[in-house]
């Protein structure tokens, strides 16, 4: 049986360390139903806190219900940003800002998980520097989402150094190892 992947892209650059290492990761990767979502080219609206959907139980926008079916049907998925000013890119930011409406749906039901099947996330960083600082950073926002999301994260990849001389290689290979186990079902 296929495993449902979703890749959340967060790199504007086509040929950024953080899509090469994506590109080459699931190159050969069979038995997978692949779906990426580039956090760049889709133009959803932000979310701004309007809070129709502690009411409605879901957004007001429909721009990303396709996502949130992907979403929520993923086994894994794949977080995927370059380090921007300590953190996620401002679209990987912004989407992980509209799962506000899976928050108030937790709340608002007396902490039960709104998305009922747990899934498996990935993250993946590139640094132009260092970055363990910034990956911590995005680590811990994604540890206190996954709670609600009934998510766990499995694992997290840093490729730092990237606007010099990156470890790409063991990036890679650490990208590899925890898909690996994270499309298993053990």
């Amino acid at each position: 049986m296929s495993k449902k992947v979703l890749i959340i892209k967060g790199s504007c650059r086509k040929d950024s360390f953080t899509n090469k290492i994506l590109q080459e990761a699931f190159k050969n990767v069979e038995n997978i139903d692949l779906d990426i979502f580039d956090a760049y080219s889709e133009g959803f609206a932000f979310c701004n806190g309007c809070n129709y959907c502690e009411n409605a139980g879901r957004c007001i926008n429909k721009d990303l219900d396709n996502f949130f079916l992907s979403f929520e049907n993923a086994d894994v998925v794949v977080f995927a940003s370059p380090v921007y000013n300590g953190g996620f890119s401002a679209p990987v930011k912004a989407l992980i800002d509209r799962f506000q409406v899976y928050y108030t749906s937790f709340y608002k039901n007396g902490k039960v998980q709104p998305i009922k099947k747990h899934r498996k996330g990935i993250l993946l960083v590139a640094s132009g520097r260092r970055g363990i600082d910034a990956t911590e950073n995005m680590e811990k926002n994604l540890k206190c989402a996954f709670t609600i999301l009934n998510m766990s994260l499995e694992g997290t990849v840093l490729c730092a150094d990237t606007d010099n001389v990156p470890d790409y290689e063991n990036a890679l290979d650490n990208f590899k190892l925890i898909l690996k186990r994270s499309l298993s079902d053990e």
